[in-house]
C-alpha cells in the first residue's frame, strides 16, 4: 500500500473524505459549513487547507497545487482564507477572535471565488466565542465557507454540530504512514517505528521524523504514566501537581496514554491485534496481568473522559487527580 496523493489532492490517506468533498465540488453541492473531527495531528487542518484550495483553484483539475491561489492558500498566505485558532494548543479561542473574523467575512472576496475560514481546534472556543459563531452558521454571508476542526463532535455545542456537514477522520493504517515517511527520506526501520507508535496520526509521525525531540517527549510521557502506576496515591498527586503547572501538551500526553491503555486492553483480552506501543510490551503485559481486563477498561474510559474534560476547560489539577484515583493501584 502506498501513501499516495488522492485524486490530485496533496493529502495522505482519508480517501473517503476526499471523495465526498470532490463530489460536492463536481456537482456544485458545497455546504456553507463543515466539521472535520478526529484525534490531534491526524490531518484535519491539512485537509481543510486543500479543500479551501479546491474551492478557489481555477484549474479544471482543482486543486492544481501550482497556481498562485493554491500556493498562497497552502502556505496560509491568501487574503481570502483565514485561519483562526487559540494562541496555543490547550488555550482558549476567544470571542474577540470570532468577532474579528465576522467582520472579515462580511466583506466580498478580494480575489477568490469564496472566502474560507478555518477555525482550528474549535473545541477550545470559550462559550461566548462558540455562541457568537452560531449567528454566522445560521445566516452565513454569501460566498463564505466555514471549516471547523475539533477532536470530537461531542465536545461542541449540539447547535453548532447540527449546522455543519460532519466528516469524522480516522487514524491511518500503519502501512500508509510508513510509506509516507519513506517518501520523505526516512530509512525503512525508522519509518516502521514511527508509523507503529504514531497510532495513525500522520501529522505527529511527520513531525517526529523532522524533530527527534518528539520521540523523546513521547518516551517521557509514557515514563510518567508507568511511574504513576507504580506509585502510591500521594506520589500520584505529587506528579499531578507538577503536570498541572504546564498545560501545553497535556492533550497530546493524554492521547498517548489512551493508546497505552488501549494496548493493555488488547493484551488483557487476549487479542492478536498488533499493539501500538510495541516498545513497551513487557510493561504492558505486566500491567494487563496485574490489573485484569475490567480495571484496564475502566482506566481507558477514565483517560478518554479526562481528555474530554480538559477540552472543556475544567480545573486541570482536579481532573488529573480524579484520573489518578481511577487508575489501578500497584
Amino acid at each position: 500500500m502506498t501513501a499516495a496523493v488522492n485524486s490530485g489532492w496533496p493529502v495522505i490517506g482519508h480517501e473517503w473524505a476526499i471523495a465526498h468533498l470532490s463530489r460536492s465540488l463536481a456537482f456544485d453541492r458545497v455546504r456553507h459549513a463543515y466539521l472535520f473531527t478526529g484525534p490531534g495531528m491526524i490531518g484535519k487542518t491539512t485537509l481543510a487547507r486543500v479543500f479551501a484550495a479546491s474551492l478557489n483553484c481555477r484549474d479544471a483539475h482543482a486543486p492544481c497545487g501550482t497556481c498562485r491561489t493554491c500556493t498562497l492558500i497552502l502556505k496560509d498566505g491568501h487574503p481570502d482564507v483565514s485561519i483562526v485558532e487559540a494562541g496555543q494548543a490547550g488555550g482558549q479561542l476567544k470571542i474577540e477572535q470570532v468577532r474579528d473574523l465576522q467582520q472579515t467575512l462580511a466583506l466580498r472576496p478580494y480575489e477568490a471565488r469564496y472566502r474560507v475560514a478555518v477555525l482550528r481546534r474549535f473545541h477550545e472556543a470559550n462559550p461566548a466565542a462558540a455562541n457568537a459563531l452560531l449567528k454566522t452558521l445560521e445566516e452565513p454571508p454569501p460566498g463564505v465557507i466555514l471549516i471547523l476542526t475539533a477532536d470530537a463532535a461531542d465536545l461542541l455545542l449540539p447547535t453548532i454540530v447540527s449546522r455543519c456537514q460532519p466528516l469524522p477522520l480516522r487514524p491511518l493504517p500503519v502501512e500508509v504512514v510508513r510509506a509516507a515517511l519513506m517518501t520523505r527520506g526516512a530509512p525503512p526501520d525508522t519509518a516502521q517505528t514511527l508509523a507503529q507508535i504514531s497510532g495513525g496520526r500522520i501529522g505527529w509521525a511527520i513531525r517526529a521524523l523532522a524533530d527527534p525531540a518528539e520521540l523523546a517527549q513521547r518516551a517521557e510521557w509514557l515514563d510518567l504514566l508507568e511511574t504513576a502506576l507504580q506509585g502510591t496515591r500521594r506520589e500520584r498527586f505529587a506528579l499531578v501537581e507538577k503536570l498541572s503547572l504546564e498545560k501545553t501538551g497535556l492533550q497530546t500526553m493524554l492521547d498517548f496514554w489512551v493508546g497505552y491503555w488501549r494496548d493493555a486492553l488488547l493484551i488483557a483480552s487476549g487479542s492478536r491485534a498488533p499493539i501500538t506501543n510495541y516498545d513497551r510490551q513487557a510493561a504492558l503485559q505486566a500491567l494487563a496481568e496485574r490489573a485484569g481486563m475490567g480495571a484496564v477498561q475502566h482506566a481507558l474510559d477514565a483517560t478518554r473522559r479526562t481528555s474530554q474534560h480538559l477540552n472543556k476547560n475544567v480545573n486541570t489539577r482536579l481532573a488529573l487527580e480524579v484520573l489518578m484515583l481511577d487508575y489501578p493501584l500497584p
